[in-house]
């Protein structure tokens, strides 16, 4: 059985992370991340990629993407950590990754999940103690769409954390539901369209302490229906 795709909707929104090796740092000072922000805004162009927001920490970047196909996307990122690396080996006389493997990118499923996408990047470094706004922070391009947009709603209670990567927690979501693809003999296109192994599957991913959302990213089954199965089997409540 086939690894899931990491995207499995079509959609032109991704939210992307690039850490660092072993989660090191890999912007040291402001020279380090303006170039990398530099580098960032010159190829966009080049591989017709918008940049809707962004935020440069230590050791990770976060990006939100907008791009008329995933191919387009990986040749933006892998040119863009590229070039970064190169420049950060040359300038620290060093050889070897800078990166931590591939970077990892997240589709953008609806409206609600987007914006809530792009609160949850600038409100990254509030969320890390370094400081009280968004607006204080010199790396991200919050003041600039401020600007452009106007102001960002609330961040919802639920979404604290919704964009948190958890390799292990992908990984094994992953497994479970191939495995459980497989044992059912079905793809995921069949299964979603049995409400009784919909109910199946979801209890189990739950049982696991898998998220909602990464239920929904993995299986491509909507989180609201998600939710109602899981309140109408007593598994959570309201």
């Amino acid at each position: 059985m086939p690894r899931l795709p990491r995207n499995y909707f079509q959609t032109s929104f991704y939210h992307v992370i690039s850490q660092g090796i072993e989660k090191n740092f890999i912007f040291n000072d402001n020279n380090e991340i303006n170039k990398y922000i530099s580098f960032m805004k010159k190829l966009n162009v080049e591989y017709f990629v918008k940049i809707i927001a962004y935020c440069i920490m230590n050791n990770h970047a976060h990006l939100l993407l907008e791009v008329n196909n995933v191919t387009n996307l990986s040749a933006y990122m892998h040119r863009l950590n590229t070039k970064y690396a190169q420049y950060y080996n040359k300038k620290h006389n060093r050889v070897g990754f800078v990166f931590r493997n591939r970077f990892k990118s997240e589709g953008i499923l609806s409206e609600e999940y987007l914006y809530n996408c792009i609160n949850y990047i600038f409100y990254n470094p509030v969320k890390a103690g370094i400081c009280n706004h968004p607006k204080e922070y010199p790396y991200s391009n919050y003041n600039e769409y401020i600007e452009q947009n106007g102001e960002i709603f609330q961040l919802q209670e639920e979404y604290n954390n919704f964009l948190e990567y958890e390799e292990d927690k992908e990984e094994k979501c992953i497994q479970i539901v191939n495995n459980f693809l497989q044992d059912k003999n079905r793809d995921m296109i069949q299964v979603s369209r049995n409400i009784e192994i919909i109910k199946e599957l979801v209890t189990i991913l739950k049982k696991n302490n898998i998220s909602l959302l990464l239920m929904e990213k993995i299986t491509g089954i909507n989180r609201k229906k998600i939710k109602k199965i899981l309140e109408d089997e007593n598994i959570i409540s309201l």
